[in-house]
């Protein structure tokens, strides 16, 4: 991006205006600051981006915002729901996994997509195994959602089993 400007001018409605104020952008403390701090965070998100390690920071960021609110509401009620931030905090691995596939998929072959698909199913299980206990455990679990997570970890179980064997092969 070149670092030539041009004046721009729109008209916003004062709830626009507000929701600018309250951005925080690293250094940005006038409207148009802000505006292309915006820009340029709405320009990065949407870049189709093959570094994971990018990729994760902003999922990271997204999620823990999330994860920020949820926290400061249930604080504030004195209730804690492990399954929400067990999700909360296994997403942005799983999310930036899938971004970085996608940006990705165009040049890999087919054993790779395989491979990364492998990787995908291993992270999904990887979430299911810590919700699972959760699941089973829970008092507000119905005997057919208990039956179901025991057939899952049943699944679960035997699927770590064969992965397991696989990797000593």
């Amino acid at each position: 991006m070149s670092g030539k400007t041009i004046p721009f001018s729109a008209r916003i409605s004062v709830e626009d205006a507000e929701f600018i104020s309250t951005l925080e952008f690293d250094g940005a403390r006038t409207p148009s600051e802000k505006l292309r701090g915006l820009l340029a965070e709405t320009r990065r998100q949407q870049s189709s981006c093959e570094d994971y390690a990018q990729n994760l920071s902003q999922a990271q960021e997204l999620f823990g915002k999330m994860k920020h609110q949820l926290l400061v509401r249930q604080q504030s009620l004195n209730y804690l729901p492990d399954a929400t931030l067990r999700v909360l905090d296994t997403l942005p691995d799983l999310f930036a996994s899938l971004q970085t596939l996608t940006a990705r998929s165009a040049n890999l072959s087919t054993q790779e997509l395989q491979a990364a698909d492998a990787d995908m199913l291993d992270k999904i299980f990887y979430l299911n195994a810590l919700l699972l206990p959760l699941a089973i455990t829970s008092q507000h679990t119905s005997h057919t959602k208990q039956k179901t997570a025991f057939d899952l970890a049943t699944l679960l179980h035997e699927y770590k089993q064969n992965h397991m064997e696989k990797k000593h092969e």
